[in-house]
């Protein structure tokens, strides 16, 4: 046989075995994600406990999550935004430049996600006390006063932010998936040893020290991570034609990611409006979804990202399809008997892992009331994050923000007329049937952008 024809007759082989090959490396890229992302989050629930251990539902916990909630709206906006368009962008810029253009790229978002925190965080130490107050609207003046003060005393650390999201990217686009799953276990540990080491001193203020100095040991070891192999550190100002491309992603996104802060926001506000500690009872009864959310759905995000990206850039419509639906199809498999299990024992729950110290009975309980309706997201939160990869990976980022106002209009409505029938347990239940009706939407607008991924032909699509 020729060795021409051998070679052919390789490269075939190999070709039919790529397709049966991806979705095992995805399940491995997932699981991997997964187990570090659970072992950062089981250091996040015993940050949870010993904050719970030390302060409660007082009105100090209840200052500090207001003042959280502005500095973590803008860290999320790099996390949450720049990371998931810019991971796609990175796949399909080595392909079509190779290295040199990834770097450039990726040095061009850097220099973005600086400018925007810098701005962003000079916007909130201008209006730190309305924002407080808008947000607190039942607090006390002391009470406010602590809030406001708390919230500057983050504010240093949200450039940091930006680099994190630039270089989360960079690792997630070559499949360095390790180091950026584990890599925010430094926060939850550096709070916990601040709480040990000076709560009783110092209050609540160690939160922020004890968070600032986490992210600070984050940013270190992603930039380690990225300067190996081979991506400047330094931004690269004027990157004019890498900008326009990633603004047209960006914008679309950070306006769905600020949508669900807004949520966030809307979530804590009407939880004020109810009494005092109704706001961190709310956090806590929320934590385990969250967590949750963290360690599966997140990690099917991130992996799934830059293959579903090599997908529709290649416009293999068949295999993209049955990726999206497997994913999809397993994780409501597995997410709807874990959240009813976990309904079940919620209580017993709560009791385990807080009711101790500060954290009373009567907090347990109601605590334990809130998180079983905030369970009952977890099989809609699931599908819902590869359906957003889903749209990053099409460019079709716009769609996102679009699900996002409805998401934000219909949340605001619902927690108005949960709380007031269930209080705060009844603004759990709201976040529950707006993922449930963001998903729907979400896939009804998916298949009207791409209806060849359906299955169906080609129509005009939308710009």
């Amino acid at each position: 046989m020729p060795a021409s024809r051998a070679i052919l007759l390789v490269e075939r082989a190999g070709e039919a075995v790529k397709p049966r090959a991806i979705p095992s490396r995805l399940l491995a890229n997932t699981v991997a994600v997964g187990i570090l992302l659970s072992i950062g989050k089981l250091a996040g629930g015993a940050k949870t406990i010993a904050i719970a251990r030390h302060f409660g539902t007082s009105d100090a916990m209840d200052a500090f999550l207001i003042a959280l909630l502005p500095t973590s709206f803008v860290a999320d906006l790099m996390a949450g935004s720049l990371t998931a368009c810019l991971t796609p962008m990175l796949v399909r810029a080595q392909g079509a430049e190779g290295m040199e253009g990834a770097r450039r790229l990726a040095g061009a978002a850097l220099s973005a996600s600086l400018a925007m925190t810098l701005a962003g965080a000079g916007g909130l130490a201008l209006g730190a006390r309305g924002l407080v107050r808008l947000a607190g609207s039942s607090f006390p003046e002391a009470k406010l006063r602590l809030a406001s003060g708390l919230l500057f005393m983050m504010l240093w650390w949200l450039p940091l932010s930006a680099c994190i999201a630039a270089w989360r990217a960079v690792l997630n686009a070559n499949q360095r998936f390790a180091l950026a799953a584990i890599a925010p276990i430094a926060s939850p540990l550096a709070c916990i040893a601040a709480l040990y080491a000076g709560a009783d001193r110092w209050g609540v203020a160690v939160l922020c020290a004890g968070t600032g100095g986490g992210v600070a040991m984050e940013c270190l070891a992603l930039g380690l991570a990225v300067r190996r192999l081979g991506y400047p550190l330094a931004p690269r100002w004027g990157a004019k034609g890498e900008l326009r491309e990633l603004w047209g992603q960006f914008f679309p996104l950070a306006a769905s990611t600020a949508i669900s802060s807004g949520c966030a926001f809307i979530d804590q506000s009407v939880a004020g409006r109810l009494g005092s500690s109704q706001v961190s009872a709310l956090a806590y009864g929320n934590r385990l979804s969250a967590v949750l959310l963290q360690v599966a759905a997140a990690p099917i995000g991130v992996t799934i990202a830059p293959k579903l990206a090599q997908l529709a850039a290649s416009e293999d419509w068949r295999r993209l399809r049955r990726t999206v639906l497997g994913c999809c199809g397993a994780a409501i498999g597995l997410a709807a008997p874990l959240a009813m299990g976990l309904i079940g024992g919620s209580g017993a729950i709560v009791r385990a892992a807080f009711e101790r110290g500060a954290f009373g009975a009567e907090a347990a309980g109601l605590v334990a009331h809130i998180q079983r309706f905030s369970l009952l997201q977890l099989p809609f939160a699931f599908p819902l994050a590869i359906a957003t990869r889903l749209a990053s990976a099409l460019s079709a980022n716009i769609l996102l923000a679009r699900v996002g106002l409805a998401a934000l209009a219909l949340d605001a409505a619902l927690d108005l007329a949960f709380s007031h029938w269930m209080g705060a347990a009844g603004i759990a239940l709201a976040s529950a049937v707006v993922q449930l009706l963001s998903l729907a939407l979400l896939a009804a607008l998916l298949q009207r952008r791409a209806p060849e991924l359906f299955g169906r032909p080609q129509l005009k699509k939308e710009r």
